[in-house]
């Protein structure tokens, strides 16, 4: 069995924190960002990546707040990669904002977690226009899953954007994690991370891999509101090769990055 030592390990889905009050953890732990952090090292993880979030209806104004709060998180951890927020109700201040950010060395997008700050549909004519942006620059965009024709709208709107599902989701249901993966198997540009359920169930990974390729896979943990520890440890313990693991610990986060 591999262990974290033989390869670089990217969580490229969390949700840190300047002010408590916007954690998503469900008991009480981490309080602070140093906790956060040192739980993210200490496990052998070598960069995490992701959005700070905050409950409720978001307006311009709250998405600004956000995206700078990742800024400074950045300068005081260097462990951790920023990830920024767009809002579909105000596609040109969206898309100057990701210019802005693009200046400021920022490579990736979201999560966007439209049900959780109320920013509406994720294919609205307002996020489409934004997507199309962020083709442009070659930004990948990590999605909260999202209903099957939301998905289908923007890759067929937006053939070239890096798209990247979170959440594969249980086995079962109509939309369940074997139809989404299958709907990332069907289309060149859609990636998934493993975030939160769907890693758990025996064999999801290899047959994960088996069915769209272990280029198309991401590793994640949606910490602090999932155990990064158990899915860490969870995706080691699966049947995959070397080079099928170092793709999805990090080599693919780099690839769609392009970041060193």
């Amino acid at each position: 069995m591999f262990t974290v030592d033989d390869f670089e390990i990217i969580d490229a889905h969390v949700h840190p924190y300047e002010d408590s009050s916007d954690s998503v953890r469900a008991y009480g732990k981490p309080e602070t960002m140093e906790e956060f952090d040192r739980e993210m090292t200490e496990l052998g993880i070598d960069f995490y990546v992701g959005s700070p979030v905050r409950k409720g209806k978001a307006d311009f104004k709250t998405v600004q707040e956000l995206n700078r709060s990742a800024l400074r998180l950045r300068d005081r951890f260097p462990h951790y990669i920023p990830g920024i927020h767009l809002h579909g109700d105000y596609p040109q201040e969206s898309c100057e904002e990701l210019h802005a950010m693009f200046y400021e060395g920022v490579r990736w997008v979201g999560e966007l977690v439209p049900y959780f700050m109320s920013t509406g549909s994720p294919d609205s004519p307002g996020m489409l226009t934004i997507f199309h942006e962020a083709e442009k620059l070659g930004i990948p965009v990590n999605l909260h899953h999202g209903e099957k024709a939301e998905v289908e709208n923007i890759v067929r709107n937006c053939p070239d954007l890096k798209l990247v599902l979170a959440h594969p989701g249980e086995s079962y249901g109509e939309y369940g994690g074997k139809e989404r993966m299958a709907l990332v198997a069907a289309h060149k540009n859609l990636y998934m991370d493993i975030s939160g359920t769907g890693l758990f169930r025996w064999g999801f990974l290899r047959w994960a891999v088996d069915l769209c390729g272990a280029d198309r896979l991401l590793f994640g943990s949606d910490m602090p509101v999932c155990s990064p520890g158990m899915n860490l440890y969870g995706a080691l313990c699966e049947h995959l090769t070397r080079e099928e693991f170092c793709l999805l610990f990090g080599r693919n986060f780099r690839r769609l990055t392009g970041l060193d």
